[in-house]
């Protein structure tokens, strides 16, 4: 659980410092669904990055909420960086590298226990232009402990946040 309570208040103190200081047109934030190909879990999503403005980078995170089933509750959490291999105003392609962190809690009415593992994803992604935001798809590999190593896709939907 401190390993959850750090990286989530590592990641809201990352994009409090960057909302602090960026242009707005450089921060994006959206939503989105998940699914893990070891885990067959819908996952929904919250996230928001940050364009670097002289390098061809963007930082940024998601924190993702599996429905509760069978009495276990999931939170994912991801610290990302995308290198920006094309980006334009109607598509964007980038590569996905990041630290993940999976929160897991079970517990009926006689038992409860949790674990937090933290591993590595790896993948692409992609986005077009809807015109009041921009579509995205994503696919990445999590690396990690045997549990949560897996392949992760997901599509949503970004739009820019202004003053």
């Amino acid at each position: 659980m401190r390993k959850l309570q750090f990286a989530l208040l590592l990641s809201l103190g990352m994009f409090l410092m960057i909302t602090t200081t960026a242009e707005a047109q450089r921060i994006s934030a959206g939503g989105g669904v998940g699914y893990g190909s070891k885990s067959e879990n819908v996952n929904f999503q919250v996230n928001a990055y940050y364009q670097l403005p002289t390098l061809p980078l963007r930082l940024g995170g998601d924190v993702g909420f599996s429905k509760p089933e069978d009495n276990l509750t999931e939170v994912e959490t991801n610290l990302n960086v995308h290198f920006m291999a094309l980006d334009t105003e109607l598509l964007s392609i980038y590569t996905i590298t990041g630290l993940n962190v999976l929160y897991a809690r079970f517990s009926d009415d006689d038992f409860s226990e949790s674990d937090t593992d933290t591993g590595f994803n790896l993948g692409a992604g992609g986005e077009l232009d809807l015109g009041f935001g921009r579509g995205f798809g994503e696919a990445k590999y999590i690396v990690g402990s045997d549990r949560d190593e897996q392949w992760v896709f997901g599509v949503g939907v970004r739009v820019r946040v202004s003053n």
